[in-house]
């Protein structure tokens, strides 16, 4: 199911990706201010990117966890969420002169948001394990019963 699940991300990274990179062309590049503040947000988002895969190549995902501690995780949810906006900006709107046509930087956001998805399915299964319930960083007993018949010994014995 989960590689159903990935699967269904390249028509929906190409499509979201046609939409912003289309939009970004048209509207953001006029406006000089907007453009630079952006590209300049945007190559932090990418140098956070770089860190987090020198992180994972050379410690991997729950050493970089124990190293760093809860921001590791924050961090890369940033990453995998501004990742392909950020590419498409740096792409896009870096230069007026050395700017890439949007629909160049259509495809390469479309690879890059497909292996920020796998990057995120890596990391969060390392973590919290399959099911969210077996990894070194799980909550491995929930208050929570988790079936109904969980809940039925649970109402006889009070």
């Amino acid at each position: 199911m989960e590689l159903f699940g990935i699967v269904l991300t390249i028509p929906a990274a190409f499509g979201g990706c046609v939409i912003y990179c289309l939009a970004v062309s048209k509207i953001v590049i006029r406006f000089n201010l907007l453009r630079r503040s952006m590209v300049a947000a945007s190559i932090g988002v990418l140098f956070l990117f770089a860190v987090e895969m020198a992180l994972l190549m050379t410690l991997g995902a729950v050493r970089s966890r124990a190293t760093i501690g809860p921001g590791f995780y924050v961090a890369h949810l940033v990453v995998f969420v501004l990742g392909t906006p950020a590419l498409a900006n740096v792409l896009i709107l870096r230069s007026p002169k050395r700017t890439l046509q949007w629909y160049w930087a259509v495809p390469l956001c479309t690879v890059f948001a497909l292996s920020l998805v796998l990057v995120q399915y890596g990391v969060s299964e390392a973590l919290y394990g399959v099911d969210g319930t077996n990894g070194p960083y799980s909550r491995r007993h929930s208050a929570i019963p988790q079936s109904s018949c969980e809940l039925e010994s649970s109402s006889r014995a009070v």
